[in-house]
């Protein structure tokens, strides 16, 4: 890829604002972390900026996942792991349309269930999941 100086001042038109901002994007991915881990909430924030897969260990069920930040084509991994004595829930928001009526992540203790999203610009949109991970 060519090298390119960005001056301010010719970013007079919005696409170019956009185009800025998918620069300024691609750069960040390429030095941000890839997987975190987060502390446990009952309504945990996901923020996209930060990474592209998150896990959290579930000591009670969750009741409501937000995802911020995204943007068209982003794709992320969400964890659970069973902790405490196992069987919690997980819950999402309507923003996120999943394959199945309901995501029910394995209820043993210590075993992750893991379910993957792509944003179509919209919605989050499911495109795999697996459970039972140990």
């Amino acid at each position: 890829m060519p090298e390119r100086e960005i001056i301010f001042e010719d970013l007079t038109k919005p696409q170019d604002k956009y185009r800025l901002k998918d620069y300024l994007r691609e750069l960040y991915r390429l030095t941000d972390k890839r997987h975190i881990t987060l502390d446990f909430s009952a309504t945990p924030e996901i923020d996209c900026d930060q990474a592209e897969s998150f896990d959290i260990t579930m000591t009670s069920s969750i009741t409501g996942v937000t995802i911020k930040n995204e943007f068209k084509g982003r794709v992320i991994t969400l964890i659970f792991i069973q902790g405490g004595s196992g069987s919690y829930t997980v819950a999402f928001t309507t923003t996120v349309k999943r394959t199945a009526a309901a995501f029910v992540p394995t209820a043993t203790v210590g075993a992750a269930s893991i379910i993957s999203f792509l944003y179509d610009g919209t919605v989050w949109r499911e495109i795999s999941r697996a459970l039972d991970v140990r």
